[in-house]
């Protein structure tokens, strides 16, 4: 990026507005199950959509520099496919990822030939409406991906890709958090001209879904353990760091937890004073290192009374606390990393009576905090 020198222009957010959630399940099986169990589904769906859309009309691949944007869980997925697309597109030029409103606030300018990939399940946020505004202004070419036919962010694209499948019933996003990473994954694939068999790569990409997705059994039975604990902790370095982002996200949407969400080294290095025999602490590994220092880390935890979970995808072993999963191969790794918190997030609320669709809304507490400010 190139330094600009001129003023950042002014941003109108919206204001008080009260939320219509979700309310129209009792019990198990929320829609926010529903949504989790769509995965593999979507998954297949939206890389095969994508393909097939990016091979009878192309879009260009930047010349000088790659942005991810959005809010919430779609800052998150930006996190994700930035990681992933460095990977791959290495010799494209700098790759970043920006939350909507950090976009908002910045004073670079990306340089010409520059494109903005801007995730958006609703299309309507208003921080990522006004940061796609913003890029437009600097003359970044905007690919929007979205799980909705419409909205404020299709206008304001050069190109929409939409996820198959994937438009959320429960306010607990998870389904398009996959989709839309999987999306990515095929615009990269495009780009780096190394999309291969599109049925085979569909189907393994389900195939892995359905392994996570497998997983839920082995949650359920974790509940009971995590249940007590009053904060969780979740750790996550490199490519794991999202995944801990979004699964600490999920938790406090679903279960209402405090949870935050450090690095490995973090964890080591100050935040063990702050563990008790309250805390839950959920590591997630994406390479051999990772996985010996997250598991010294979690040893570590124990000695202070803290229940532990691994969740690991460098292809070591499973084991006692240790979920492992296989490697995601081409794959964002937090696609898969993040399916077990959404179980454990669903269920854990599931167990306590909590509804994990509306976030919290049935309290007319949060309710009242909520509409005190527009989204």
């Amino acid at each position: 990026m190139g330094a600009a020198g001129c003023a950042v222009a002014m941003v109108t957010l919206p204001g008080p507005q009260t939320p219509q959630p979700p309310f129209g399940r009792t019990r198990h099986p929320y829609f926010m199950h529903e949504m989790i169990r769509r995965q593999a589904v979507a998954a297949r769906g939206s890389y095969r959509a994508t393909a097939e859309a990016l091979a009878s009309e192309p879009f260009p691949a930047p010349t000088s520099e790659l942005l991810f944007v959005g809010q919430g869980t779609s800052y998150h997925a930006a996190l994700a496919a930035g990681f992933s697309a460095e990977r791959a597109l290495g010799a494209v030029g700098r790759v970043a990822a920006l939350s909507s409103f950090d976009l908002l606030e910045a004073v670079r300018t990306p340089a010409a030939g520059a494109v903005g990939v801007v995730f958006s399940a609703g299309a309507d946020t208003a921080a990522t409406v006004e940061a796609q505004k913003r890029l437009r202004e600097q003359k970044v070419r905007v690919l929007l991906v979205t799980s909705h036919p419409e909205g404020p962010s299709h206008a304001l694209a050069d190109r929409v890709l939409l996820t198959q499948y994937a438009d959320e019933t429960s306010w607990t996003h998870t389904v398009s958090f996959t989709a839309a990473l999987v999306t990515t994954t095929a615009l990269v694939d495009t780009w780096s001209h190394a999309p291969g068999d599109t049925e085979r790569s569909e189907e393994a990409i389900g195939d892995a879904l359905t392994a996570a997705l497998a997983t839920e059994n082995p949650v359920v039975d974790m509940v009971e353990r995590f249940a007590p604990k009053e904060q969780l902790l979740l750790v996550g370095s490199g490519e794991a760091e999202p995944s801990a982002r979004e699964a600490a996200l999920k938790l406090r949407e679903a279960s209402g937890r405090f949870c935050a969400a450090v690095g490995v080294e973090e964890l080591l290095h100050g935040v063990l004073p702050s563990v008790t025999d309250r805390t839950g602490v959920l590591a997630i590994s994406s390479t051999p290192l990772e996985r010996d220092r997250a598991l010294q880390g979690l040893h570590a935890a124990r000695l202070l009374g803290a229940e532990t979970l691994l969740v690991d995808t460098s292809g070591g072993p499973g084991g006692e606390r240790i979920l492992s999963l296989p490697p995601p191969g081409r794959l964002p790794a937090p696609v898969l990393q993040v399916v077990p918190f959404q179980l454990l997030a669903y269920w854990l609320a599931v167990s306590e009576g909590r509804n994990p669709d509306v976030m919290g809304l049935e309290d007319p507490k949060v309710m009242a905090a909520r509409s005190s400010f527009g989204i």
